[in-house]
């Protein structure tokens, strides 16, 4: 898609009626009264807003088809399923894909002549027919928890009907299901009775509410009468969610198959192919990346804004590492942003790790080849596999799946060794499948993509002379192995008041060497790239103006970017040795699609991107203190609100307006060549402290001295001035402070380290214990006074 028909396309749909605004300006203030009745009629107080209710009247913004209750046949998943043939309906909540990821598989992992499980996304789906579910069918909910405790955006209707008081679930109003006709003793007390599930959660166990959506969800169908089969799973992606996902089937699928009357299958019996290849001599073919074949009338995740590169710069030219600032416009696309938003970009795959993926299936000889993957079974809610209909095998590896990560055991098992013919072959991938520490030793630690692993195999086979039948695997299996290639969440560095249509992205480029060596299988080693950031990366190198070679090819489009003068004379580029730059970085090779019109004396280049909406938002009240605690990229967000800071500081000193204090606590290896926007910084905080004397920059260098410091340990130096800032004018706190504390970063040690920090802090000066001070964090957190945007 052009970014010309995409602007045309964003234009048109943005033209609504007088008459639907005032139908749809109706329906949002009808559903934040009802939403805030508590507020409006009750005996609550309004002061402040929680986390939820932020989120619930962010939610009453979006309602204005989905108020309606009317029934839609399209829109109800009972009758789906009966019309498929099927008894297992398994709901997915997912915003960055793994949890829909662990629907399809666990659909795989299920299917047998008596459990027929069928996989919908719940946004398309009615919550109300979930009554009518017989006694012979079963729901599995497989809920990934987002934010602060969040249902994931796909399970929004869904969660608000079963818990529509966020803050008390249990005092929640009772839903109005269909009463099924099935049913003639429906009792609307208890209107999920007869009904059974089984609940499987996604989370962090870093963030405070660790596996919230599922737990909620979970309590509520129990409390509505329906019964669970077996325990709720609980995945941490901080540890080993694989893990926790195998351990939870291996405990709970012969649970439900026993509550289906179904036998335990046969094991290395290669399962039914969910997807089906068919090569094709098409005439329009879609290799470029597109997400969709016609103009979307708005862009969102799905649909993302090819958003031209405006700026493309190096931080830290005198880093050991990478660090790029890369803007992207948006002007004309109908996308906003503020502060503390996030924005998501979809990478592409490095020419290195496509070629040799097309090598280890034996496809090199036909990469270009056109070709359709489509659902085997007509009733799946996915019938095709990419957003377009046509493409190469190149393309699909290059732009639509992740074909990096390392295989997870439970694929193992499921997917390559039923293809296994020789005593070589399953020798070798049955630890891998079975023993989950040789699995973790081997193909976790030695971070074994698909390609990676398909190569150890076939070394496997020549090391015991059976080389003669080496280890193939379909086409349709390497589809099932390699999930869909996700979006990257990056936190904005800039503020739209400041910059209304130029969203800024931070970010380290990641790269690092496997701890084991299973690197005799490609030249390429154990070094293992960051598949986004080195994305971005490669952008950078070629709107800078570094080695591009256009490819002739007409099967064949768009920009080689690569160090490496040997491409693409050489037609692999697995084969070829990498290069490495003065930082010791490995450049990895990328074909780019610039703009329509560009050329290599020019270039531009576009990213496709979308963004994520955010409560990590500034205090409406200006006179508010704010503390930022952002070490290494962790700054972005902060930077956003710095230069908004900035701007409402000049507008402050000329009104007399008073405004808080801001202090930013920030961190990095070493200051001579890790301190981003150095400059830029102190300008900021020199127009912040015309209206707030006391804003300042504290900085914590950890290599700069023999003693590691970090942003932590600042605090506890600056603790008076911390504590006055945390006092927003009172003598004392005697409760949850009203300055608002934003942290981002990494969620395991530092966020941690910074919140026990604070509590000891208050502790101290407060004269109460550091159980009551955390308790007064806590409220800070509800009262979204307290916000993280963190990860591990």
């Amino acid at each position: 898609m052009s970014a010309s028909s995409a602007v045309a396309a964003a234009e048109a749909a943005a033209k609504v009626e007088w008459g639907d605004m005032v139908v749809i300006s109706s329906v949002v203030i009808g559903a934040a009264t009802f939403l805030f009745r508590k507020y409006l009629f009750g005996g609550k107080q309004a002061a402040e807003l929680t986390i939820a209710q932020k989120t619930a009247i962010t939610q009453a913004q979006k309602l204005t088809a989905d108020t309606s209750h009317e029934y839609s046949v399209d829109r109800d998943f009972v009758l789906k399923m009966r019309k498929a043939g099927k008894n297992v309906v398994i709901l997915y909540g997912s915003q960055t894909g793994t949890a829909e990821d662990f629907a399809t598989r666990l659909a795989k992992d299920i299917q047998s002549a008596a459990v027929r499980p069928l996989v919908l996304d719940p946004e398309l789906y009615d919550w109300q027919g979930l009554a009518s579910l017989g006694e012979d069918e079963l729901a599995i909910f497989v809920l990934a928890t987002a934010g602060e405790g969040e249902p994931t955006d796909n399970m929004e209707a869904w969660f608000n009907a079963l818990a529509s008081d966020r803050e008390s679930p249990e005092e929640s109003e009772m839903p109005e299901f269909r009463e099924p006709e099935s049913k003639p003793e429906f009792d609307s007390e208890m209107p999920l009775l007869g009904v059974s599930f089984a609940m499987f959660g996604l989370g962090n166990n870093t963030y405070e509410h660790f596996n919230h959506h599922a737990r909620v969800v979970d309590g509520r169908l129990q409390a509505l009468g329906a019964a669970r089969v077996g325990e709720r799973g609980e995945g941490d992606d901080d540890a080993d969610i694989e893990e926790d996902f195998a351990r939870w089937k291996e405990a709970t699928l012969p649970l439900v198959r026993q509550f289906l009357g179904a036998p335990t299958p046969t094991e290395d019996v290669a399962p039914q192919a969910t997807w089906m290849v068919i090569e094709l001599e098409a005439k329009v073919v879609w290799d470029s990346g597109q997400f969709s074949e016609t103009p979307a009338p708005v862009f969102d995740s799905r649909h993302p804004y090819s958003a031209p590169v405006v700026m493309a710069r190096e931080l830290t030219p005198q880093a050991d590492r990478h660090l790029v600032h890369i803007e992207v416009d948006l002007a004309g696309s109908g996308l906003h942003y503020d502060a503390g938003d996030h924005i998501g970009v979809y990478p592409t795959n490095a020419d290195e790790e496509v070629d040799l993926l097309l090598a280890a299936l034996r496809l090199r000889h036909k990469a270009d080849t056109p070709i359709s993957v489509t659902a085997t079974d007509p009733f799946a809610a996915q019938q095709s596999l990419f957003p377009v209909e046509t493409t190469t095998y190149r393309a699909a590896f290059r732009h639509y799946l992740d074909i990096t990560t390392p295989v997870p055991r439970a694929q193992i098992k499921a997917l390559m060794l039923p293809h296994a013919r020789s005593d070589a072959a399953r020798n070798f991938l049955r630890p891998l499948a079975d023993n989950k520490d040789a699995h973790a030793a081997f193909v976790v630690a030695g971070c074994l993509s698909l390609a990676r692993l398909i190569n150890a195999v076939r070394e496997a086979e020549s090391a015991h002379a059976e080389a003669q039948s080496p280890f193939e695997l379909p086409v349709e299996a390497a589809l099932e192995l390699c999930p869909r290639l996700q979006a990257r969440l990056y936190s904005i560095s800039s503020s739209s008041r400041v910059h209304p249509d130029r969203p800024s992205i931070t970010a380290v480029v990641l790269q690092y060497d496997s701890k084991a060596d299973a690197s005799g299988t490609t030249t390429l080693g154990t070094r293992r790239c960051g598949a986004a950031t080195n994305y971005l990366l490669g952008a950078l190198r070629y709107l800078r103006g570094d080695r591009a070679v256009e490819l002739e090819s007409d099967t064949r489009p768009g920009i080689l970017v690569t160090a490496n003068d040997q491409l693409p004379q050489i037609a692999d580029a697995s084969t070829v040795a990498p290069v490495y730059d003065a930082k010791k970085h490995m450049l990895q090779s990328f074909t780019v699609h610039p703009l329509p019109g560009s050329t290599l004396a020019d270039r531009q280049l576009a990213l496709p991107v979308f963004i994520r909406k955010s409560t990590f938002r500034l205090p409406a009240d200006l006179a508010t203190p704010i503390i930022m605690i952002g070490p290494g990229t962790g700054l972005a967000p902060m930077r956003g609100f710095i230069q908004e800071r900035a701007l409402l500081a000049r507008e402050a000193a000329a009104s007399g307006t008073p405004m808080g204090t801001a202090l930013l606590f920030f961190g990095a290896r070493t200051q001579e060549h890790d301190y981003m926007y150095r400059d830029e910084l102190d300008e900021l905080f020199t127009d912040i402290r015309t209206a707030a004397p006391e804003s300042r920059i504290i900085t914590a260098f950890s290599r700069d001295q023999s003693q590691k410091i970090y942003v932590q340990h600042r605090l506890v130096e600056y603790a008076e001035l911390v504590y006055r800032t945390l006092l927003c004018g009172q003598e004392t706190l005697g409760g949850a402070p009203r300055a608002h504390i934003y942290v981002c970063g990494d969620a395991k040690s530092m966020a941690r380290d910074v919140t026990q920090a604070l509590v000891s802090l208050v502790a101290t000066r407060e004269g109460v214990s550091e159980d009551v001070a955390a308790r007064w964090f806590s409220d800070m957190r509800r009262l979204s006074r307290y916000q993280e945007d963190v990860w591990s």
